[in-house]
């Protein structure tokens, strides 16, 4: 798939910056230093793209599978260690087959997945070593991960590790463990290693330090109610909870298994079990009080919700319970539409026209019937039989969605070439807010700056030779000299310019 605009091209556009720079402390967007986010992923991406030799998507997005599938692998790894290998299969299947990964961020070089790894990993490794009673490793790697997690995405990471820490220490009446030495190494390794980047940073950056405060803290709280309001945020508190289920469904389906009663005990019983749960619940309230969030946002807390309701749903809910009955009716269901749903593929007129699409969708459709059935037939295995399901869906959706979005983004990615080509040999630049107003132009400046090899910086100067790309809006009527056009990401016009009167 090529390009998507949104923060996926600001990620690639931000790295290959930074490579065609030669400055890998000072991140920077069309040229001007980016303070909102920390460098570690620009890095891991031009590891990529070193590694693969080139700018393409899939190396861009290399880093994002493997950490979803190292994600997926701890999830196993751990719920099978606490709790059982049935459980572990559960979770780390729900993990990587839930709506909002499989159909979106499983799709896109973003940071979230990796940042969530560094999440989940963290309140793992408290877990075990508060187990083993080893306060000096329980430290050190709780904050070298947060260190991670801090070069990832900024202060996100302190909350986490915060409400972690307080929260089961307090659940377990150990609030002393606070306190212990390790504590103080902890902390001292997690300022050594952000402190190094800062120190490299600044010595080659003579700016002050609260504009880069600044904009992390901003970053970090411009989602909240602090920004938003206090409308905003009552509103959130009512909606988030449907946000959520809708975002991981089908599995968020399980919560209606929370309503029985024994719950307190089936939780607590299993320590592994009461600290998913505990966590979960400590750390979702940093977005359920913030009223702007995106579901990408929660992908770090999702395991820990999924070996709850995994341990719920196999371990202490017997094939007859009435909840877990209509909650798999309801999954059946949705096999059913969907299997019959798809044939109306043969009729839109986006996906007729695509090579091969009866056979396409007659054998999606077969296979969810086939899927349906089995549901019928075995009703132990039907969480099994969902996540195959999902894996049926997600090929349907290869087939008969993405290459209508491929052809759109196509469409974007030659435009830019071609007007990448056009001014080679000449100085480009973007003309006051043709691009890089706001990041859906990143995905046309991306193309453009990995074509030639030069960053397309943004100016309001009219200088002799240089060719520019401007829009109506930022011409204002000046007369030019028109050379061709360029079709910005998403629908914005664009010429390619030069001014008159100004001497070469």
């Amino acid at each position: 798939m090529p390009l998507d605009t949104g923060d996926e091209a600001r990620r690639a556009l931000v790295s290959l910056e930074m490579i065609i720079s030669g400055d890998y402390l000072t991140p920077t967007l069309h040229g001007e230093r980016y303070f909102n986010k920390p460098p570690l992923y620009n890095w891991l991406i031009i590891g990529s793209y070193r590694l693969f030799g080139n700018y393409s998507t899939f190396a861009l997005r290399f880093p994002m599978i493997l950490s979803l599938l190292g994600l997926g692998a701890a999830v196993f790894a751990f719920v099978r260690r606490y709790i059982n290998a049935p459980v572990a299969t559960a979770a780390a299947l729900m993990m990587l087959t839930n709506g909002r990964v499989l159909f979106y961020d499983a799709t896109l070089g973003l940071i979230e997945i990796t940042f969530a790894l560094t999440t989940y990993l963290t309140m793992m490794l408290i877990y075990h070593y508060d187990q083993r009673r080893n306060y000096w490793l329980l430290y050190t790697t709780a904050y070298a991960l947060t260190a991670t997690g801090f070069l990832l995405k900024g202060l996100p990471p302190l909350v986490f590790l915060a409400f972690t820490l307080l929260g089961w220490f307090a659940y377990t009446r150990q609030l002393r463990r606070l306190l212990h030495p390790a504590h103080v190494l902890g902390l001292g390794l997690f300022l050594l290693i952000t402190g190094s980047y800062y120190v490299a940073y600044f010595s080659r950056n003579a700016i002050p330090l609260q504009d880069v405060a600044s904009v992390l803290l901003t970053e970090s709280t411009k989602r909240t109610g602090l920004h938003l309001g206090l409308g905003a945020t009552l509103l959130h508190l009512v909606t988030f909870p449907f946000e959520f289920i809708y975002h991981f469904v089908p599995y968020t389906l399980l919560l209606g298994l929370l309503i029985r009663r024994g719950l307190r005990q089936q939780l607590t019983t299993n320590p592994f079990v009461a600290f998913n749960a505990l966590t979960f619940c400590l750390t979702v309230l940093v977005y359920w009080l913030s009223p702007e969030v995106y579901g990408r946002y929660l992908i770090g807390l999702v395991p820990l919700l999924f070996t709850v309701l995994a341990h719920l749903y196999l371990d202490c809910t017997p094939v007859s319970d009435g909840p877990r009955h209509w909650i798999e009716r309801s999954w059946l269901v949705v096999t059913v539409v969907v299997a019959l749903g798809c044939w109306v593929s043969l009729l839109y007129p986006t996906t007729r026209v695509i090579p091969g699409v009866f056979w396409k969708t007659a054998l999606v459709s077969a296979l969810l019937g086939g899927l349906a059935w089995l549901m019928c037939q075995q009703p132990a295995h039907r969480l099994l039989l969902l996540v195959g399901t999902l894996v049926v869906i997600r090929l349907g959706f290869n087939w008969l969605v993405l290459p209508g979005r491929a052809a759109k983004r196509q469409f974007y990615q030659d435009s830019a070439v071609a007007a990448a080509r056009l001014t080679l040999g000449h100085p480009l630049y973007g003309y006051k807010t043709t691009v890089g107003a706001t990041n859906a132009t990143d995905v046309s400046t991306f193309h453009i700056t990995a074509t030639r090899g030069d960053i397309l910086r943004r100016t309001d100067k009219q200088l002799p030779g240089a060719f520019y790309i401007a829009d109506s809006i930022s011409l204002g009527g000046a007369q030019v000299e028109s050379v061709g056009s360029v079709m910005l990401f998403d629908r914005h016009p664009a010429l390619i310019v030069r001014f008159d009167g100004v001497k070469k």
